[in-house]
Protein backbone atom coordinates (compact mmCIF):
# COMPACT_ATOMS: atom_id res chain seq x y z
CA UNK A 1 0.00 0.00 0.00
CA UNK A 2 1.24 3.47 -0.87
CA UNK A 3 1.70 5.68 1.69
CA UNK A 4 2.16 9.59 1.10
CA UNK A 5 4.71 10.87 3.98
CA UNK A 6 5.77 14.28 4.09
CA UNK A 7 9.14 15.12 5.53
CA UNK A 8 9.66 18.46 7.10
CA UNK A 9 12.28 19.98 4.76
CA UNK A 10 14.32 23.70 6.46
CA UNK A 11 16.49 25.37 3.67
CA UNK A 12 18.99 26.67 6.74
CA UNK A 13 21.24 23.71 7.35
CA UNK A 14 21.77 24.42 11.27
CA UNK A 15 17.94 24.64 11.45
CA UNK A 16 17.11 21.61 9.40
CA UNK A 17 19.87 19.21 11.57
CA UNK A 18 18.02 16.18 13.26
CA UNK A 19 16.69 16.90 16.53
CA UNK A 20 18.39 14.97 18.92
CA UNK A 21 21.67 16.57 17.11
CA UNK A 22 20.33 19.97 18.14
CA UNK A 23 19.37 18.85 21.72
CA UNK A 24 23.14 17.10 22.69
CA UNK A 25 24.25 20.91 21.13
CA UNK A 26 21.68 22.73 23.64
CA UNK A 27 22.98 20.18 26.43
CA UNK A 28 27.33 20.25 25.83
CA UNK A 29 26.57 24.33 25.97
CA UNK A 30 24.49 24.26 28.65
CA UNK A 31 27.11 22.22 30.79
CA UNK A 32 30.38 24.14 29.28
CA UNK A 33 28.56 27.58 30.12
CA UNK A 34 28.39 26.59 33.70
CA UNK A 35 32.40 25.45 34.18
CA UNK A 36 32.95 28.59 32.02
CA UNK A 37 30.93 30.69 35.23
CA UNK A 38 34.05 28.90 37.91
CA UNK A 39 36.12 31.00 35.74
CA UNK A 40 36.57 34.20 37.52
CA UNK A 41 38.55 37.71 36.37
CA UNK A 42 38.41 40.26 39.25
CA UNK A 43 35.83 38.00 40.45
CA UNK A 44 33.02 38.83 37.83
CA UNK A 45 32.46 35.78 35.04
CA UNK A 46 33.93 37.80 32.24
CA UNK A 47 34.12 34.10 29.95
CA UNK A 48 30.62 33.16 31.13
CA UNK A 49 29.58 36.76 29.86
CA UNK A 50 31.74 36.15 26.52
CA UNK A 51 30.20 32.70 25.70
CA UNK A 52 26.98 33.78 26.11
CA UNK A 53 27.27 35.61 22.76
CA UNK A 54 27.25 32.13 21.20
CA UNK A 55 23.54 31.90 22.02
CA UNK A 56 22.27 35.24 19.73
CA UNK A 57 25.06 34.23 16.81
CA UNK A 58 23.76 30.80 16.81
CA UNK A 59 19.95 31.94 16.70
CA UNK A 60 21.06 34.67 14.06
CA UNK A 61 23.05 31.78 11.36
CA UNK A 62 19.81 29.85 12.23
CA UNK A 63 17.36 32.75 10.73
CA UNK A 64 15.35 32.82 13.70
CA UNK A 65 16.37 35.95 15.34
CA UNK A 66 12.82 37.10 15.52
CA UNK A 67 11.36 34.28 16.95
CA UNK A 68 14.35 34.10 19.49
CA UNK A 69 14.10 37.83 20.54
CA UNK A 70 10.14 37.45 21.69
CA UNK A 71 10.57 34.86 23.77
CA UNK A 72 14.31 35.97 25.09
CA UNK A 73 13.42 39.65 25.76
CA UNK A 74 11.23 38.45 28.75
CA UNK A 75 14.00 36.15 29.98
CA UNK A 76 16.50 39.40 29.64
CA UNK A 77 13.78 41.12 32.03
CA UNK A 78 14.18 38.81 34.78
CA UNK A 79 17.84 39.19 34.49
CA UNK A 80 18.13 42.38 34.71
CA UNK A 81 15.56 42.79 37.98
CA UNK A 82 17.97 40.52 39.51
CA UNK A 83 20.44 42.24 39.08
CA UNK A 84 18.98 45.54 40.00
CA UNK A 85 17.68 43.81 43.03
CA UNK A 86 20.83 41.63 43.94
CA UNK A 87 23.19 44.59 43.74
CA UNK A 88 21.55 47.63 45.94
CA UNK A 89 19.68 45.50 48.09
CA UNK A 90 21.82 42.54 48.99
CA UNK A 91 24.68 44.16 51.59
CA UNK A 92 27.83 42.94 51.70
CA UNK A 93 31.48 44.10 52.72
CA UNK A 94 32.64 46.04 49.33
CA UNK A 95 30.72 49.24 48.08
CA UNK A 96 31.20 49.43 44.37
CA UNK A 97 29.53 52.77 43.69
CA UNK A 98 26.71 54.89 45.69
CA UNK A 99 24.10 55.99 43.82
CA UNK A 100 22.17 59.28 44.48
CA UNK A 101 17.98 58.99 43.75
CA UNK A 102 16.70 62.93 42.57
CA UNK A 103 19.34 63.72 45.08
CA UNK A 104 16.60 62.97 47.82
CA UNK A 105 18.69 59.62 49.27
CA UNK A 106 21.61 57.59 48.20
CA UNK A 107 21.31 53.89 47.32
CA UNK A 108 24.94 51.81 47.43
CA UNK A 109 25.99 49.25 44.73
CA UNK A 110 27.70 46.07 46.34
CA UNK A 111 30.98 44.85 44.35
CA UNK A 112 30.54 40.90 45.70
CA UNK A 113 26.52 41.46 45.18
CA UNK A 114 26.85 42.30 41.99
CA UNK A 115 29.91 39.61 41.30
CA UNK A 116 26.98 37.20 42.45
CA UNK A 117 24.12 38.74 40.35
CA UNK A 118 26.36 38.71 37.06
CA UNK A 119 27.07 35.15 37.47
CA UNK A 120 23.32 34.09 38.30
CA UNK A 121 21.86 36.50 35.45
CA UNK A 122 24.27 35.50 32.37
CA UNK A 123 23.74 31.12 33.90
CA UNK A 124 19.76 32.02 33.23
CA UNK A 125 20.61 33.40 30.09
CA UNK A 126 23.12 31.20 28.49
CA UNK A 127 21.19 28.30 30.01
CA UNK A 128 17.59 29.93 29.08
CA UNK A 129 19.00 31.25 25.75
CA UNK A 130 20.09 27.95 24.48
CA UNK A 131 16.88 26.38 24.98
CA UNK A 132 15.22 28.86 23.62
CA UNK A 133 17.26 28.26 20.82
CA UNK A 134 16.46 24.71 20.58
CA UNK A 135 12.55 24.89 20.61
CA UNK A 136 12.14 27.83 18.56
CA UNK A 137 14.36 25.74 15.78
CA UNK A 138 12.71 22.91 16.28
CA UNK A 139 8.72 21.83 15.78
CA UNK A 140 7.07 20.16 18.69
CA UNK A 141 6.04 17.31 16.50
CA UNK A 142 9.88 16.93 14.46
CA UNK A 143 11.09 16.44 18.56
CA UNK A 144 8.21 14.58 19.46
CA UNK A 145 8.41 11.98 16.30
CA UNK A 146 12.43 11.80 16.73
CA UNK A 147 11.58 10.48 19.93
CA UNK A 148 8.58 7.95 18.35
CA UNK A 149 11.77 7.04 16.02
CA UNK A 150 14.24 5.72 18.95
CA UNK A 151 11.80 3.41 20.57
CA UNK A 152 9.09 5.70 23.00
CA UNK A 153 5.78 4.68 23.21
CA UNK A 154 3.25 6.17 21.03
CA UNK A 155 1.05 7.07 24.05
CA UNK A 156 4.08 8.74 25.67
CA UNK A 157 4.57 10.26 22.74
CA UNK A 158 1.58 11.91 22.40
CA UNK A 159 0.97 13.21 25.97
CA UNK A 160 5.11 14.77 25.27
CA UNK A 161 3.53 16.48 22.63
CA UNK A 162 0.35 17.37 24.06
CA UNK A 163 2.20 18.66 26.95
CA UNK A 164 4.77 21.00 24.80
CA UNK A 165 1.93 22.75 23.15
CA UNK A 166 -0.40 23.03 26.12
CA UNK A 167 1.24 26.39 26.59
CA UNK A 168 0.35 27.61 23.54
CA UNK A 169 -3.08 26.69 23.33
CA UNK A 170 -4.64 28.08 26.34
CA UNK A 171 -2.54 31.08 25.57
CA UNK A 172 -4.77 31.09 22.43
CA UNK A 173 -7.92 30.33 24.28
CA UNK A 174 -7.71 33.49 26.59
CA UNK A 175 -6.73 35.51 24.08
CA UNK A 176 -10.42 34.44 22.22
CA UNK A 177 -11.79 34.52 25.64
CA UNK A 178 -10.64 38.16 26.48
CA UNK A 179 -11.48 39.09 23.00
CA UNK A 180 -14.91 38.03 23.73
CA UNK A 181 -15.20 39.67 27.20
CA UNK A 182 -14.29 43.16 24.93
CA UNK A 183 -17.04 42.45 22.60
CA UNK A 184 -19.73 42.17 25.71
CA UNK A 185 -18.62 45.52 26.94
CA UNK A 186 -16.12 43.85 29.57
CA UNK A 187 -12.96 45.79 30.33
CA UNK A 188 -10.29 43.73 29.70
CA UNK A 189 -7.47 47.14 29.77
CA UNK A 190 -6.16 49.57 32.48
CA UNK A 191 -4.41 49.07 36.28
CA UNK A 192 -3.86 45.95 37.86
CA UNK A 193 -7.34 45.87 39.51
CA UNK A 194 -8.83 46.30 35.99
CA UNK A 195 -7.02 43.14 34.80
CA UNK A 196 -7.24 41.26 37.64
CA UNK A 197 -12.06 41.51 38.12
CA UNK A 198 -11.48 40.17 33.84
CA UNK A 199 -9.07 37.93 34.65
CA UNK A 200 -10.65 35.84 37.12
CA UNK A 201 -13.75 35.15 35.75
CA UNK A 202 -12.02 34.20 32.27
CA UNK A 203 -10.69 31.22 34.05
CA UNK A 204 -13.46 29.77 34.35
CA UNK A 205 -14.61 29.23 30.19
CA UNK A 206 -10.71 28.64 30.11
CA UNK A 207 -10.61 25.16 32.27
CA UNK A 208 -14.05 24.39 30.83
CA UNK A 209 -12.51 24.70 27.29
CA UNK A 210 -9.80 22.97 28.31
CA UNK A 211 -12.01 20.03 29.60
CA UNK A 212 -14.13 19.85 26.85
CA UNK A 213 -11.04 19.96 24.12
CA UNK A 214 -9.51 16.98 26.01
CA UNK A 215 -12.60 14.86 25.42
CA UNK A 216 -12.81 15.95 21.51
CA UNK A 217 -9.23 14.91 21.37
CA UNK A 218 -9.77 11.40 23.14
CA UNK A 219 -12.96 10.71 20.49
CA UNK A 220 -10.18 12.03 17.66
CA UNK A 221 -8.15 9.32 18.32
CA UNK A 222 -10.25 7.12 18.51
CA UNK A 223 -11.61 7.09 15.33
CA UNK A 224 -8.14 7.56 13.96
CA UNK A 225 -7.46 4.00 15.53
CA UNK A 226 -4.70 5.00 17.60
CA UNK A 227 -5.07 2.34 20.24
CA UNK A 228 -5.23 -0.34 17.24
CA UNK A 229 -2.17 -2.50 17.36
CA UNK A 230 -0.11 -2.53 13.88
CA UNK A 231 2.33 0.09 11.80
CA UNK A 232 1.09 3.54 12.16
CA UNK A 233 0.82 5.94 9.14
CA UNK A 234 2.62 8.76 9.20
CA UNK A 235 2.18 11.85 7.30
CA UNK A 236 5.57 13.45 7.99
CA UNK A 237 8.80 11.86 8.53
CA UNK A 238 12.36 13.52 10.11
CA UNK A 239 15.43 12.16 8.53
CA UNK A 240 18.64 14.12 9.12
CA UNK A 241 19.97 16.10 6.79
CA UNK A 242 23.70 15.25 6.40
CA UNK A 243 25.44 18.34 8.83
CA UNK A 244 24.39 16.53 12.02
CA UNK A 245 28.38 15.41 12.53
CA UNK A 246 29.69 18.27 11.75
CA UNK A 247 27.67 20.43 13.83
CA UNK A 248 28.29 17.72 16.56
CA UNK A 249 31.74 17.90 15.66
CA UNK A 250 32.47 21.77 15.85
CA UNK A 251 30.45 21.58 19.36
CA UNK A 252 32.82 18.93 20.91
CA UNK A 253 35.88 20.49 20.03
CA UNK A 254 34.63 23.57 21.94
CA UNK A 255 33.66 22.06 25.07
CA UNK A 256 37.35 19.97 24.68
CA UNK A 257 38.76 23.19 24.48
CA UNK A 258 36.85 24.74 27.20
CA UNK A 259 37.07 21.99 29.64
CA UNK A 260 41.34 21.98 28.75
CA UNK A 261 41.02 25.56 29.86
CA UNK A 262 39.76 25.23 33.32
CA UNK A 263 41.96 21.92 33.79
CA UNK A 264 44.50 24.48 33.06
CA UNK A 265 43.98 27.29 35.54
CA UNK A 266 43.12 24.23 37.97
CA UNK A 267 46.80 22.87 37.85
CA UNK A 268 48.29 26.49 37.98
Amino acid sequence: MWQERLRIKKSNKIAGLYPFTKLWMALIYSVVAMLLGSIKTGGYPVVMMLSFLIVPALAMATGIIKEFNKVFSKILFLCVLIVVIQALLVKSATILWTVSVFGWFNLNVYEESLQYALFLSFTIMCMGGILTWFFRSTDNKELVRACEKSGMNPKAAYVLLSTLQMIEVLQKSSKTIMSAQQARGVETEGNVFVRSKAFIPSMIPLILGAITSTEERVLTLESKGFLVKGEKTRMFDVLPNGHEKLALGITIVFAALAIGWRVILWVM
